[in-house]
């Protein structure tokens, strides 16, 4: 289990620094990340189902400019590791698989606190190396953009082994101790979060002609992730 987490904290470095301070080629969007710990804990199919709904989730909260939206990718480190885990114990049932995506919605919250706080050094950062090259020190730009990206890097990989850690916990010790009555409950909501996350997107369009395509593809959307659920 430990290379896993080590795998984990490595790839989950890589999606943090994707996530702002690099590259930004959508490595850190939920349904990869939630794919790539899914299939570091055994089973990438339970991993893309959430993280298919959870990109619905947050679809529409991207990190442009000040703006610090929840932080999805740590969500969806936390339910792919989860739903991989639960999976082969659980089999991952409608209550299992509506819990963990609940659940996911705290993490990404705690990690939009992890996130602001992470600016804020870097901000320091920032200034420090205005201030060296004010004086003449050349080299303070290179100096801060490696540190920053550093920091990055740390603390994803950080973020990731702790939220990844939280749901192999949550998948061995809370969710097989639901009873049947939890389950049933918990799975009532399953067909709904989806719909959830598709009205969350279709409230940031503009364009009311786009809408048989939206929904089109909601549809579909909607289809893979029973099938995965199921295939699961």
């Amino acid at each position: 289990m430990a290379w896993r987490f080590l795998l984990a904290g490595f790839l989950g470095g890589l999606c943090y620094l994707d996530r702002t301070a690099a590259c930004q080629v959508m490595l850190h969007r939920p349904l990869v990340v939630a794919t790539l710990m899914g299939a570091v804990f055994g089973n990438s199919s339970a991993g893309a189902a959430v993280g298919a709904v959870l990109e619905l989730f947050y679809l529409a909260r991207l990190p442009v400019g000040a703006s610090v939206p929840p932080d999805d990718t740590g969500a969806a480190a936390f339910a792919g590791a989860a739903a991989a885990v639960a999976a082969p114990s659980t089999g991952l049932d409608g209550g299992s698989f509506t819990a963990v995506l609940l659940l996911a919605v705290f993490f990404a919250e705690t990690g939009r606190v992890a996130d602001r706080f992470v600016r804020k050094i870097n901000g320091r950062i920032a200034h420090i190396t205005l201030e060296s090259v004010e004086k003449g020190d050349l080299q303070a730009v290179e100096h801060g953009l490696q540190a920053g990206l550093t920091l990055f890097a740390l603390s994803g990989v950080i973020l990731s082994l702790a939220f990844t850690g939280a749901g192999v916990s949550v998948a061995k010790y809370l969710l097989p101790n639901f009873g049947p009555g939890s389950r049933m409950e918990f799975s009532v909501l399953q067909p709904v979060l989806p719909l959830l996350g598709a009205a969350s997107v279709y409230s940031c369009s503009r364009t009311e002609r786009t809408a048989a395509v939206f929904f089109l593809t909601m549809a579909m959307v909607f289809g893979i992730t029973l099938f995965l659920r199921w295939a699961g």
